[in-house]
């Protein structure tokens, strides 16, 4: 391990005891890359932990410049995350004028409930999660409020406002269908808490459901490049703050749903990673559950690799997607999903060859499985012609599949589209 990731995870604990200490003093005397270590703590969203840390520490041993920059950063994080936090109450204003239950989750509820103030953690963004019924009058109420649609998906929407600094992430569910959720809004909403954030009392998720987002969010994001260290500090905090935790039935209410191996998996990557503790019936379930430690290292690997983490070797990445998922159907769906998108949903050729005017493009939801129908169809019937001709006799044809009758040989416009946002 490099001594800039260990500084970092020694410097990214929730506790620091006297031997993290002295290790972290140890570090900081050897001859390593600050502007290395500066660079993968802002990509982690651990800058402000690490600032914390080497002032509490051994602010001495730090160069007087990477503490003016770790200082610079806190107080315009501190600036924004006020700003941000102020935009949020003024949306839930909003939505309850409207009756619109919102549960906020993540970014300003997530720093300061686990944190302890608002310049505690890195966040960029806003997310409200809505009762699915409600959604489509979110959606209205956010647009004729000075925000505009930048992204659409089947379980979000972002919006941007007029200044172009507030983004929200609309939630009807917090994964796409493809994914298992152990978190629906009902549930969540009656488990709600509530916090002051700026002298207003807000709702938020319950301890136990802020562990089920947070080890549904780890998961997603492992194999993408926007898996985080910030993501599982945050485990790290809430374990910390709620010694009390039932984390046994928090993997009974996951088990429920098809996430108890999510909530293992980012469980035991917190103890890898940071070395927060667990209680021994846990750590058993971790020993129990041979899939989890190939998982862990998947994750550590992903998080410090020095290679870009989008040209991760795909098949990893589907593998440990597949390997994550303990149900079948949680584990076939988003191969199903896939298909039926390739087969149902009208592509860029489907329109060139058969152009129709805007009022009429639903039409191509039903020209497009007659088109691959035909194609297809012809493909075969030239595979099974091929196959009959006579070795004496009509030498000249020439089958529509190509050179040997190979079907890769085939470019196929539509198997290049990109499949629909994957988690």
């Amino acid at each position: 391990m490099r001594p800039e990731v260990e500084l970092l995870l020694c410097c990214s604990g929730t506790s620091i005891d006297a031997v993290r200490a002295e290790r972290i003093r140890t570090l900081l005397r050897t001859d390593f890359n600050w502007t290395s270590l500066l660079k993968t703590a802002d990509r982690h969203g651990v800058l402000p932990l690490l600032n914390r840390t080497l002032r509490t520490i051994s602010s001495i041993d730090v160069p007087q410049a990477i503490l003016e920059q770790l200082q610079h950063h806190s107080r315009a994080n501190a600036a924004r995350n006020l700003f941000l936090t102020d935009e949020l109450l003024k949306l839930l204003t909003l939505f309850e004028a409207h009756n619109i239950p919102a549960l906020p989750y993540k970014g300003p509820l997530l720093t300061a409930t686990l944190y302890g103030n608002l310049a505690g953690r890195d966040f960029a963004d806003l997310d409200l999660l809505v009762h699915e019924p409600d959604y489509e009058r979110a959606q209205g109420l956010l647009s004729t409020s000075g925000y505009r649609l930048m992204n659409a998906f089947e379980w979000e929407s972002t919006y941007l406002n007029g200044t172009g600094r507030v983004t929200v992430d609309l939630h009807r569910r917090m994964t796409s269908r493809e994914f298992p959720s152990p978190l629906q809004f009902e549930q969540a909403w009656e488990r709600r808490q509530h916090t002051v954030l700026l002298g207003t009392q807000v709702p938020t998720l319950s301890a136990e459901d802020t562990l089920l987002m947070l080890a549904v969010q780890i998961t997603k994001d492992a194999g993408a490049p926007y898996l985080q260290l910030s993501r599982i500090c945050d485990i790290a905090q809430l374990l910390s703050g709620h010694p009390d935790l039932d984390l046994t039935e928090v993997l009974r209410q996951a088990s429920g749903l098809g996430g108890e191996r999510m909530v293992l998996f980012s469980l035991s990557l917190t103890h890898s990673l940071l070395g927060t503790p667990l209680p021994h019936e846990i750590l058993g379930e971790v020993r129990a559950n041979p899939t989890i430690e190939g998982l862990v290292e998947f994750a550590r690997q992903q998080l410090f690799d020095d290679r870009d983490a989008s040209a991760r070797d795909q098949h990893s990445i589907d593998q440990f997607r597949w390997l994550v998922r303990e149900r079948l159907r949680d584990k076939l769906l988003p191969y199903y999903l896939r298909y039926m998108y390739d087969v149902l949903v009208p592509c860029s050729l489907d329109r060139q060859l058969v152009p129709l005017p805007q009022h009429l493009s639903f039409l191509y939801y039903g020209i497009r499985p007659i088109r691959l129908v035909c194609k297809y169809g012809l493909l075969l019937c030239g595979r099974r012609l091929e196959r009959n001709v006579p070795e004496d006799g009509f030498t000249s044809y020439k089958s529509p599949l190509g050179r040997n009758g190979n079907l890769g040989e085939i470019v196929d416009p539509e198997t290049s589209r990109k499949p629909p946002h994957a988690p």
